[in-house]
C-alpha cells in the first residue's frame, strides 16, 4: 500500500513538473514572439482609456515575476491632471500631477495570450504619490477616462480580478469644500469579477490618516486605520454583506448601500455601530490641540456609537453625517483635577447638517448627569457650527466650592465652604473672523445661584464672610443681588441691581456697575479696611480703591464702628467711581449729639489719598469727640482736658499715604464752631499764669460759651481773637499752635480783674480789692513755647500798641471838645468822622397822632411873620480868636 502510494506521488510530481515547465517553456516562446504586441496592448489601452497625459520611462515583460502569469512592467510612471483642472489656485508641486509611481505590475492570462486574448488579470501599483485635487469651480484633476473616440478601435475588455495599491503617499485637497486630507495607503487588496455587472467584490485595506481638516478645523490625526468590505455587486447597485472599520483601537461595524451614478456622484446610505467603547479610547481620537489638554484622564465607563451616512457624494457634495451616543454609570479621573467624576450619564446626537462643514454641523447634549467630587451637576445644551461656534446650554446642580478654589488658580480665594444652588443657561457665539483685538467670544448668561451657609476667606490671615444666603439672579449684563451674611462681627443685607458682573469675573475691562442698599445692625469699618489692605515686604499695610467698581449704595446703619469712633443711626448715600468715593446727606447720631455731612476721597496713582470734607456738628460731646478722633494724633491738647459740647461747621481737607497716615502739612480746615458748658482741665498753656493767679482756679477752668473761627494750614492751628469768660478770669485770647506743640498765644486781661483775681486767692489779706468795672487798664500777655517749655512774658508789642490807640483816642477826644467849645477843628477828618459816628448813634423819636378832629375846636389866630437875612460880620481883627490851637499828631 504504502509502495502504490508513493509511485502515485511520484507520477503526480512529474506530472506538476512538467506541466510547469511547458508553461514556461510557452511564456518564454510567447514572450519571445508576442512580447512587442503586449507592449503595444498595453500602451494603446492607456491612451484609449484615459484622457490624459501618460509618461512611462520604461517598459518590460516579465515571465516569473507573477508566474504562471505573464506581467508587463512599467517603471516610473507618471500620470497628468485632467485637462479642465484649474492648477493655478493651488501652492505647491503636485497640482498639474495625479499620479506617480515607481513600479507599476500589469498581469495577464498565458493562455489568453496564446489565442491573442489580452485579459487583465491583475493590476499592481507600488510606491508612489496621488494627489486628489478639486478646484473651486468643483472640477477635478482625477477625470481622467475617456469616453471613447470614434476614430479609434474598440478597447477590448478588461477582466480585471485583483487590484493592489502598496506604500502609497495620498493627498486630498479639495478647495470647493475647503476640505483637506494627507495618509498613507499602506496596502489595498480589491478582489472579484470587476467587469461583471453582478459580482462579488472583497476588499481589504490597511493605512495611516495624517490628518483631515475642514475650514482649518482639525477633526483626527496620526491615526491608523483599517477596513475590510464584502460587497454584493448588482448593476450600480452596491451592497455590504459585512464589513468593519477600525480606527487605532476603535472597531466600527459596516452595513448598507450605495448607488453609483455615473458622472453625478455616489448615492450612499450606510451605517456603522461601535459598541463598547472605553471612554478614553474615544478621548485619544480627538484632535492634538483637543487631546493633548486632555491628557492624563483615565476610568472606566461604555459608550454606545451609532452613525448614518445617507446623501449623494461627489466632488462638490456631501452627504448627511449623523450619530448618537450613551453612555451610562461612567467614571472619570484626571490627575489635573482633585476630585473625580463618577455616574456619567450621557445621552447625545451629532449631524454635520447635510453637509461635510463645521458651518452646518451641530453637537447636542440631550442629557448629561453626573457626580463631581461633592457637586451633583446636570446639564444639556447644544453647539452648532463649529466654525464659528454659537452654544447654549443648562446647567443646574449644587456646587461646593470648596473643591474647586484649589484648582481653578483664576478664583482668588483661600477658603470657602457651603453650598450654591445653579439653575443657570449659558449661551454664545465665537467669531473668528473679527478684526484682531476685538472680542472674539460673546456670550448670554440667564438664570440664577442661590447661596446656603456660604463661607469665602479671600486670604489665608482674613476675616471669613460667613453666613451667606440669598440669591444672584443673572441675565446677561444685568444682575440683581439679595444676599444677607457676617464678616466678623458685622452683618449686612444686600440688594440691588447692576451691570457686568460676567466680565467682571472674567476680567475684562468692563466695570462692575451696581446700584444697591445695605442694611447692617453692625459695621465695623476698621475690621473691613484691615482686612483689604496689603501688606508690604516690609510689613506696613496699604489701602488701594478697587478699579472697574461704579457703585451707588443707599445705606443705613444701626451701629458704626471704626476705631474709637462709633455711631449709631447712620445714613446716606456713597456713590464709589473708580477712584473716587462720595458720601453725601450723611446723617449719624454720635458722641451724645449729632453729625451731618458730605464727605470724598480720591486716590492717585501714586497711592496717595485726598479727603474733603464739609460737616455739621450738633452738640457734639467734645470730650468723646477728642477721644473718638485719637486727639487728632496730638498729645498736648487731650480729651482729658476738654468738656463740654460742641457744635458748627468743618470743612476740611488733606491728604493721606497708602496706609492712611494723614500728612500733617496737608491738612486745610475751616471750622465755626461754638462750645457751650465748657471747662479746661490742666492745661499747661493755661497753668503758666499760676504767678498771677492761683493755680488750683487754673487747673479747672470753666465757661458758658465759646465761639470762634479756627482755620488749620501748614501744620498750624490758627485762633483768632476771642473773648473768654471764665470762672477764673476774663480775658481775649489768640494765638497759633503748631503741630509740633510749639506755639504762641497773646492774652489781653483788664488789670482790675487781675487783682482782683489775685487778691481773692489771699486767704488771710486784711483788706479786700473790690473789682472796678470802671478801670480800663489792660495787660498784654504772651504765652510761648518753642520746645523749652511754657513761658509767660509781657507782650510788648500789644502794650504798645495800645499806647498808641489809647493817645489817638484821647487826641479824637480833645478835638471834639474843642469843637464843641470853640468851633475848633471843623475841617478835621477824625473829628467830622467821629460826628457822624455820632449822629448814627442818636435816637430820632417821631411821634404820630390820629387825622380825626378834636371834638372842641379852637380857633387859633396866626401871626403874620418877616424872614430876614442875617448878615455875617467879616472876620476882622477884633473878632478873630486870640489864640490859635494846633494839637500835635
Amino acid at each position: 500500500m504504502k509502495q502504490r502510494l508513493r509511485i502515485v506521488l511520484e507520477y503526480l510530481s512529474a506530472f506538476v513538473l512538467i506541466i510547469m515547465l511547458l508553461l514556461t517553456i510557452a511564456s518564454v516562446v510567447v514572450v519571445k514572439f508576442y512580447g512587442e504586441d503586449l507592449k503595444v496592448y498595453v500602451m494603446e489601452q492607456i491612451n484609449h482609456r484615459l484622457d490624459s497625459k501618460v509618461d512611462v520611462e520604461e517598459i518590460t515583460v516579465k515571465v516569473f515575476q507573477k508566474f504562471p502569469n505573464t506581467s508587463i512592467h512599467l517603471k516610473n510612471v507618471t500620470i497628468w491632471s485632467s485637462h479642465n483642472f484649474n492648477t493655478q489656485n493651488f501652492i505647491g508641486p503636485g497640482a498639474d500631477t495625479l499620479l506617480c509611481a515607481k513600479d507599476v505590475n500589469v498581469s495577464f492570462n498565458l493562455l489568453g495570450l496564446i489565442r491573442k486574448k489580452y485579459n487583465i488579470r491583475q493590476l499592481e501599483i507600488k510606491e508612489g504619490i496621488l494627489h486628489l485635487y478639486t478646484d473651486l469651480e468643483g472640477e477635478v484633476n482625477y477625470q481622467i477616462f475617456s469616453g471613447g473616440r470614434g476614430e479609434q478601435k474598440e478597447a477590448s475588455p478588461v477582466n480585471l480580478s485583483n487590484l493592489k495599491i502598496i506604500d502609497f503617499s495620498l493627498v486630498l485637497h479639495n478647495q470647493a469644500k475647503q476640505l483637506v486630507s494627507t495618509g498613507t495607503l499602506k496596502r489595498i487588496d480589491l478582489n472579484g469579477r470587476f467587469s461583471k455587472r453582478n459580482t462579488q467584490l472583497r476588499g481589504a485595506f490597511t493605512g495611516w490618516l495624517g490628518e483631515i481638516s475642514n475650514k482649518e478645523i482639525l477633526y483626527a490625526s496620526n491615526r491608523e486605520i483599517e477596513a475590510e468590505l464584502n460587497l454584493d455587486v448588482r448593476d450600480s447597485l452596491y451592497t455590504i454583506k459585512s464589513g468593519h472599520l477600525q480606527l487605532d483601537r476603535i472597531v466600527a461595524d459596516m452595513d448598507g448601500q450605495f448607488i453609483v451614478h455615473q458622472g453625478e456622484g455616489v448615492e450612499l446610505d450606510l451605517f456603522a455601530t461601535a459598541r463598547d467603547l472605553e471612554l478614553h479610547e474615544v478621548l485619544d481620537l480627538l484632535p492634538s490641540e483637543i487631546s493633548n489638554p486632555l491628557q492624563g484622564i483615565k476610568g472606566s465607563g461604555i459608550l454606545q456609537l451609532y452613525s448614518r451616512i445617507t446623501g449623494l457624494v461627489s466632488s462638490t457634495l456631501t452627504p448627511k453625517i449623523e450619530a448618537d451616543f450613551q453612555t451610562s454609570n461612567a467614571n472619570l479621573s484626571w490627575d489635573r483635577l482633585p476630585f473625580s467624576v463618577k455616574n456619567l450619564n450621557l445621552n447625545g446626537t451629532y449631524s454635520n447638517g447635510g453637509e461635510f462643514n463645521p458651518v452646518t454641523t451641530s453637537l447636542i447634549i440631550e442629557s448629561l448627569n453626573a457626580v463631581i467630587g461633592t457637586d451633583h451637576l446636570s446639564l444639556n445644551g447644544r453647539i452648532h457650527n463649529f466654525y464659528d461656534p454659537d452654544f447654549s446650554f443648562k446647567l443646574k446642580g449644587d456646587i461646593h466650592p470648596e473643591q474647586w478654589i484649589g484648582w481653578y488658580n483664576q478664583i482668588s480665594l483661600h477658603q470657602s465652604q457651603g453650598t450654591i444652588f445653579s439653575d443657570v443657561t449659558v449661551s454664545g457665539s465665537y467669531d473668528r473672523l473679527k478684526p484682531k483685538g476685538q472680542k472674539f467670544l460673546t456670550f448670554d448668561f440667564a438664570g440664577g445661584l442661590s447661596m446656603e451657609d456660604v463661607m469665602v476667606r479671600i486670604h489665608k490671615e482674613d476675616i471669613p464672610f460667613t453666613n451667606l444666603n440669598g440669591t444672584i439672579h443673572i441675565e446677561n449684563d444685568f444682575w440683581e443681588p439679595s444676599l444677607s451674611g457676617s464678616f466678623g462681627k458685622s452683618d449686612f443685607n444686600f440688594s440691588g441691581s447692576g451691570l457686568n458682573l460676567i466680565s467682571f469675573l472674567l476680567k475684562k475691562k468692563e466695570p462692575l456697575v451696581a446700584s444697591a442698599t445695605l442694611r447692617t445692625n453692625r459695621f465695623d469699618l476698621q475690621k473691613i479696611i484691615n482686612n483689604f489692605s496689603r501688606t508690604d515686604k516690609e510689613g506696613n499695610r496699604s489701602i488701594f480703591f478697587p478699579d472697574r467698581l461704579n457703585l451707588k449704595l443707599d445705606f443705613v446703619i444701626d451701629e458704626f464702628l471704626m476705631q474709637r469712633f462709633e455711631a449709631s443711626n447712620v445714613r446716606g448715600v456713597a456713590t464709589y467711581d473708580s477712584p473716587i468715593l462720595m458720601v453725601d446727606s450723611l446723617t449719624m447720631q454720635t458722641m451724645d449729639g449729632t453729625l451731618t455731612g458730605d464727605y470724598g476721597m480720591a486716590q492717585d496713582r501714586a497711592g496717595d489719598i485726598f479727603v474733603n470734607v464739609n460737616s455739621t456738628l450738633y452738640n457734639l460731646d467734645i470730650q468723646k469727640l477728642f477721644y473718638s478722633l485719637n486727639n487728632f494724633r496730638q498729645n498736648q491738647l487731650t480729651d482729658e482736658h476738654l468738656k463740654g459740647t460742641i457744635s458748627g461747621n468743618c470743612m476740611f481737607s488733606s491728604s493721606f499715604d497708602s496706609s492712611f497716615s494723614i500728612m500733617k502739612e496737608s491738612i486745610l480746615s475751616e471750622n465755626s464752631v461754638t462750645i457751650r458748658d465748657g471747662e479746661l482741665n490742666s492745661f499747661s498753656p493755661i497753668l503758666a499764669l499760676s504767678r498771677f493767679i492761683e493755680v488750683e482756679e487754673l487747673r479747672n477752668i470753666q465757661f458758658e460759651t465759646l465761639e470762634n473761627n479756627i482755620l488749620i494750614k501748614k501744620g498750624q492751628v490758627i485762633i483768632p481773637s476771642m473773648d473768654i469768660h471764665t470762672n477764673a478770669l476774663n480775658m481775649s485770647a489768640s494765638g497759633i499752635h503748631g503741630f509740633n506743640n510749639h506755639y504762641d498765644y497773646r492774652l489781653r486781661l483788664k488789670l482790675s480783674e487781675l487783682l482782683y483775681s489775685k487778691a481773692r486767692g489771699v486767704r488771710n489779706s486784711e483788706f479786700n480789692i473790690a473789682d472796678d468795672d470802671s478801670d480800663t487798664r489792660v495787660l498784654f500777655l504772651k504765652i510761648i513755647n518753642d520746645g523749652s517749655g511754657a513761658q509767660v512774658e509781657m507782650d510788648r508789642e500789644k502794650t504798645a500798641e495800645k499806647i498808641r490807640n489809647d493817645l489817638n483816642q484821647e487826641k479824637t477826644e480833645l478835638k471834639l471838645i474843642l469843637n464843641e467849645e470853640l468851633g475848633l477843628f471843623k475841617h478835621d477828618e477824625t473829628v467830622v468822622e467821629a460826628e457822624d459816628s455820632r449822629k448814627k448813634r442818636d435816637e430820632s423819636f417821631i411821634f404820630e397822632f390820629s387825622e380825626e378832629p378834636d371834638s372842641a375846636r379852637v380857633d387859633k389866630k396866626i401871626e403874620k411873620g418877616r424872614w430876614r437875612k442875617k448878615r455875617v460880620k467879616k472876620e476882622t481883627d477884633q473878632n478873630k480868636p486870640a489864640v490859635e490851637f494846633v494839637i500835635d499828631e
